[in-house]
């Protein structure tokens, strides 16, 4: 039996077997530069027995360069749509860190713009979508992050 299904196993188009998810991608321009995140999360909590996302990607290098995104779901089993950023609110909030050899020499908070989850897969669990956002330093000096993108990041629950 096994010999006559092994040719079968074998010759199956690429089309029919499964292949692994998409990459994740997360990409930006950040302050006028490029910037690509080496590793995204998409993670499900609950705060205030409210559903949320924490969306984030990371570039790592010298320095490390990570935008963060805390995010009041509409829909826990749904989670396209726009989230517009608000100032000084834990709700669709984002922030960008740059660390350089394990110490914060940057931080912004972003008071405006928004994430659009264009897509969420509910049978790979993924989102894609794209965002843009301003904010100031802590010095108070304007930082822009714009044309992000990010695809088929895995939503992961704890």
């Amino acid at each position: 039996m096994l010999l006559l299904s092994l040719p079968f196993a074998l010759g199956l188009p690429l089309a029919w077997q499964h292949v692994s998810a998409e990459e994740a991608v997360m990409s930006a321009t950040f302050a006028g530069k490029p910037w690509t995140a080496s590793f995204t999360l998409a993670q499900m909590m609950q705060m205030a027995g409210k559903p949320m996302l924490n969306l984030s990607g990371t570039e790592q290098g010298s320095p490390t360069m990570t935008f963060n995104s805390m995010l009041v779901l509409k829909d826990p089993n749904d989670f396209a749509g726009s989230y517009p950023l608000k100032t000084g609110s834990a709700a669709n909030s984002a922030n960008f860190n740059i660390l350089d050899s394990g110490a914060m020499v940057g931080h912004v908070r972003f008071g405006s713009g928004e994430i659009v989850i264009d897509k969420y897969d509910a049978a790979s669990r993924t989102v894609s979508g794209h965002f843009s956002a301003s904010g100031k330093d802590e010095s108070g000096k304007p930082e822009e992050l714009a044309d992000g993108k990010f695809s088929g990041i895995p939503v992961t629950s704890p």
